[in-house]
């Protein structure tokens, strides 16, 4: 996304909050046509699931991000794939939205 000048969190708010883009602020949406209902329905939903995305991307990166980078402490392969789980279903949901930037 580019966004090099913002910290974890805002980077996720900002990324995540619904509204348009603003110059170098671009956004991740649901694809498709605006006028189509499916993906007026599916947008409609995403505003408090990206509520929740932004919130567990943030904490994604303070629990497990900050924490493994901070210790030395070894993981259980179980704790491991936990962590992994969860980065890999966020990254399947943000896998599905296309950047948005303003014009």
């Amino acid at each position: 996304m580019g966004r090099h000048e913002v910290g974890d969190t805002v980077f996720w708010q900002q990324t995540l909050s619904p509204g348009d883009p603003v110059p170098g602020r671009p956004k991740l949406v649901w694809p498709g046509e605006d006028a189509a209902l499916t993906v007026k329905s599916v947008r409609s939903g995403l505003e408090p699931l990206a509520k929740a995305l932004a919130g567990l991307a943030a904490g994604l990166n303070a629990t497990v991000r900050n924490v493994t980078t901070h210790t030395r402490d070894e993981l259980t392969e179980q704790e491991a794939m936990e962590r992994l789980a969860a980065y890999s279903y966020l990254a399947r949901l943000l896998d599905c939205c296309e950047i948005r930037r303003a014009s």
